[in-house]
């Protein structure tokens, strides 16, 4: 088996069909022979055909799908690859974009048969993504064109990715992202290793661009509960995760209070609540769920492991 720091793997996908077992194999192989980085592109099939009404859903449920299958092959690994999904047809990469892939050895999923290429023979076999102007009609889901997320995205994970991948494809001109400063982190628990502002910020930054590249990324710190949406005027949408779905209700509350529109609450419901201390935001403990598999994922268990990594050391030493 060869493996590779970085490797992408292509998937031709029907959102309007389950995973395929030639999508899944290929993706556990990928995450096998992969040891730093894992991109998978994801082209969807018959976009044509997606309902706006459930196309919402169904490309949460799909990402949701494809990063459950990633992260369970990596545990069994017992791996530290990072896997990042993009969403093709969505990313508006140029030829000179996809450069930066072409040193990576890809693999091509299709009809069951997995090959090995260069990149830039897979850009051969799929739609090329072209710099467009995003537009509503073109999106088969409801868009605005302001979209705001909110986080702590301490040690970014598969959580907080399939957030902002779904604030990237909420969102067809600008993305407002507040990101919890230093001060509101004090309580934390194994603080000592929270990333600090700037490095979260551009973990986030990086994430988005990597999504999308023709929308503009405002990152904002965020010192209160309420950030940028209290304020601005132009945020037409928020994307939150079922958990704090019901708490959201409270920013409108305070936009009505300062004569601004509501927000539409975009809900990721794929992404739910782990078991929280009263320390802990809702961004910061969650699971994947995905069929009849739920994936734990939480920034403080990372931080505890840091933790009792270091606390070996010390002992060692």
């Amino acid at each position: 088996m060869d493996f590779a720091p970085r490797q992408s793997l292509l998937l031709h996908t029907d959102l309007n069909q389950p995973v395929p077992q030639s999508d899944i194999d290929a993706l556990r192989a990928a995450v096998d022979r992969t040891r730093e980085e894992l991109t998978v592109f994801m082209s969807l099939k018959r976009i044509q055909d997606i309902e706006k009404d459930s196309g919402w859903s169904l490309m949460q449920r799909r990402l949701a799908d494809l990063y459950a299958v990633a992260m369970g092959r990596a545990l069994r690994n017992r791996s530290r690859v990072s896997v990042d999904i993009i969403p093709l047809d969505f990313c508006a990469y140029s030829t000179d974009d996809m450069a930066a892939f072409r040193s990576n050895p890809v693999l091509v999923a299709d009809n069951g048969n997995e090959l090995a290429a260069e990149i830039s023979a897979a850009i051969e076999c799929t739609p090329r993504p072209q710099q467009r102007s995003s537009s509503r009609s073109e999106l088969p889901w409801i868009s605005y064109p302001h979209v705001a997320v909110g986080g702590t995205f301490d040690h970014l994970h598969v959580g907080h990715k399939i957030l902002l991948t779904a604030t990237a494809l909420a969102a067809t001109r600008r993305i407002v992202c507040g990101i919890s400063a230093d001060a509101l982190l004090e309580n934390k628990k194994h603080k000592e290793f929270l990333e600090p502002y700037r490095k979260r910020e551009l973990n986030v930054l990086l994430f988005l661009r990597k999504i999308r590249r023709d929308i503009i990324v405002e990152l904002v710190p965020i010192s209160d509960p309420y950030g940028p949406t209290a304020t601005d005027s132009t945020i037409e949408a928020l994307v939150v995760s079922q958990e704090t779905l019901g708490g959201s209700s409270a920013l409108n509350v305070r936009r009505q209070e300062n004569g601004l529109a509501p927000m539409e609450l975009m809900p990721v419901d794929l992404i739910t609540a782990g078991d929280k201390g009263d320390d802990q935001d809702h961004d910061d403990h969650a699971s994947v769920s995905s069929g009849n598999s739920i994936l734990k994922i939480s920034s403080t268990a990372i931080r505890a492991e840091m933790a009792e990594r270091q606390l070996q050391q010390d002992r060692q030493m």
